[in-house]
């Protein structure tokens, strides 16, 4: 009897180690099938069976989302100026660029939604802020700001009720302070929106930085972008105002500091552009900003 009830502890046991090494053998199970050029039917199968048969593993939610979210990549032909790296199209007759053919996520239909499988890992794994900034990406780079901006709010409002054990890639925890990590994140996703040069996507930045200001109001960086946005909109007098509470937020960054003596010349405050000009110089003697203040001061000094 006892002899039995080893045995069935062993084989018990046997199984186990068998299931573990299936669960594990999903990420190379993925990679073999992809060298493979398997059809999507097959990856659909293990992707599905993955996350299935190991509800605990985020890794299997951020695989498939990454997966559906490459395959969801399209061309389509720009008549925006090309960029360098771009596949340029020229007119046969005139000789002159025509068009620019181009890859964007979100063209080609996928058997299963990238951003929903995020979606999904989200509620599972809330105190994961990379899945979270996932979706957001997933959102930005397929050109749906609404859903963007309200996982960005959710995730927000996640970190504010859990400030503590909060994680980032691989589960490991976050390597700074939350209300550094965080609105560094958010900084991002409201400079992407800049680089775009255009009136309706310097008000989506300026949604995402007043978002951030209102949360973290001990950080510089919203503070600077809504100044950057009045700045852009030639209002300069706002522009200082934002300026003055990024200061205040951090007396000691350079750049804030060298933009409100940039401000201060535009507004014809030639003392006070000066004075931020020599604290640019304290604060970051050696910064990218400094050469500059040294050639403002200069100048300032020979319109006297």
């Amino acid at each position: 009897m006892l002899n039995q009830t080893l045995r069935a502890g062993y084989i018990a046991l046997l199984l186990l180690g068998f299931s573990r090494v299936h669960a594990q053998d999903y990420p190379a199970r993925f990679k073999q099938l992809q060298e493979q050029k398997a059809d999507g039917a097959q990856i659909d199968a293990l992707l599905d069976d993955w996350r299935a048969k190991s509800p605990n593993d985020p890794d299997a939610w951020i695989t498939s989302a990454n997966y559906y979210f490459n395959q969801s990549v399209g061309t389509f032909i720009s008549t925006d100026p090309h960029e360098k790296g771009d596949f340029a199209l020229t007119d046969k007759k005139t000789g002159k660029k025509a068009g620019t053919i181009l890859s964007k996520p979100g063209l080609t239909k996928t058997s299963r939604n990238p951003a929903d499988l995020l979606q999904e890992a989200t509620g599972k794994w809330p105190d994961r802020l990379d899945i979270w900034c996932g979706l957001s990406w997933m959102y930005q780079e397929t050109g749906k700001f609404d859903d963007e901006y309200a996982t960005l709010q959710k995730m927000v409002a996640y970190v504010r009720e859990h400030s503590t054990g909060l994680k980032w890639l691989k589960g490991e925890p976050i390597p700074e302070p939350v209300d550094q990590f965080v609105p560094d994140k958010l900084h991002s996703y409201a400079a992407y929106y800049e680089t775009k040069e255009n009136p309706e996507d310097d008000k989506r930045m300026l949604k995402i930085a007043m978002l951030s200001a209102e949360q973290f109001p001990n950080h510089p960086y919203a503070f600077n972008d809504v100044a950057v946005y009045y700045s852009i909109n030639k209002d300069y007098a706002k522009t200082r105002e934002w300026l003055e509470k990024a200061h205040h937020a951090d007396p000691k960054d350079g750049l804030v500091i060298y933009n409100l003596g940039t401000v201060s010349e535009k507004l014809g405050d030639k003392s006070a552009a000066r004075k931020w000009y020599e604290e640019s110089l304290k604060a970051e003697p050696n910064d990218q900003y400094a050469q500059k203040a040294k050639q403002a001061l200069a100048k300032l000094r020979k319109s006297k």
